[in-house]
């Protein structure tokens, strides 16, 4: 099935018709409840996803939260335990992550999500930086040869040597002239000359596969111009392997729990110290949600904002 039937067909998906009225719910309600629509929003999309893409996946959601008894009403006590079967589950099955039964923090998980980065920092001043820009980042070519390979220019503001000693052990750091480039070490084998078709198509398969890894390590945040990150590495980062598109909706999940069931825990959170942390979160999650979402079903890049992708998949696209 080409692109374009596939954006027409997920138009027309119940999951994705659902996800959109909720969406379009939350826009008129306030921090407060709008954890809820926006849940069953992401619930909804990332059945459509598994849908499409033939994830087998039971009607349960795969997640539950909760707090230790007596424990004080802060982030890192807010307990997102994951399942071993459900949506949850299932959509780590779709990203390549099978670990089972893992229990994360409410405050590491939103520590891992880069559209909120700098609202979590200033929160939390004393937490690392996790994410490194990028420009032009692309997939390469050696000349007179057929290996390939991911690479990036570093901003320079984080192209000194400190900044760069926590990088992936997979990706290595060198100089282009006044410029520092960070690349991954392993190359994928392309194609060179005028190739037949089969050994294009074999070529374009090692590159998805080539390209779902590198995705574990480059993340971006959507708009009208994508920006891209390397995503450090350290060893107290338990969440860090995790997508965030999983983070997303592991997060939202628990925000939608306590605003269900402990709406006076959720109001201390949100007059407290997490505030604008968690209103940036709950305010912004769905464009980024739902556009990863798109992408991950279409295989385009798309450029209108939330409303818009649930109203019309097919509006607006680019392989």
């Amino acid at each position: 099935m080409d692109q374009i039937a596939i954006t027409q067909k997920i138009g027309h998906s119940p999951y994705w018709r659902q996800a959109r009225r909720f969406a379009d719910a939350s826009l008129n309600l306030g921090p407060e409840a709008a954890p809820l629509t926006l849940y069953y929003c992401y619930l909804n999309a990332t059945k459509a996803l598994l849908v499409t893409k033939g994830v087998a996946a039971s009607d349960s959601h795969g997640i539950h939260g909760d707090r230790p008894e007596d424990a004080k009403n802060m982030l890192a006590n807010e307990q997102v335990n994951f399942k071993s079967g459900g949506i949850l589950p299932g959509l780590c099955r779709h990203f390549g992550e099978y670990e089972e039964k893992a229990s994360y923090n409410l405050k590491d998980i939103l520590w891992n999500i880069p559209f909120i980065h700098r609202s979590f920092r200033l929160t939390f001043r004393s937490s690392k930086e996790l994410f490194i820009p990028l420009e032009k980042a692309r997939y390469v070519v050696k000349p007179k040869s057929s290996e390939a390979y991911f690479e990036a220019e570093v901003l320079p503001r984080f192209s000194d040597l400190r900044s760069l000693t926590s990088i992936p052990s997979s990706f290595e750091c060198y100089d282009e002239g006044d410029v520092k480039m960070v690349r991954r070490k392993k190359p994928f084998r392309w194609y060179s000359g005028k190739a037949k078709a089969p050994t294009k198509r074999r070529a374009i398969e090692r590159l998805k596969r080539y390209h779902s890894t590198t995705r574990r390590a480059v993340v971006h945040i959507s708009g009208n111009r994508d920006l891209w990150y390397l995503k450090r590495t350290y060893a107290t980062n338990s969440v860090g392997h995790r997508h965030t598109l999983i983070l997303m909706f592991a997060a939202m999940h628990r925000l939608s729990e306590l605003s269900r069931y402990d709406p006076a825990g959720f109001d201390r959170h949100l007059a407290g110290q997490a505030n604008w942390l968690l209103t940036e979160f709950i305010e912004n999650s769905a464009d980024q949600f739902v556009d990863q979402i798109a992408t991950e079903i279409t295989g385009c890049q798309f450029w209108p904002r939330v409303s818009d992708l649930l109203c019309n998949c097919d509006l607006v696209h680019a392989s």
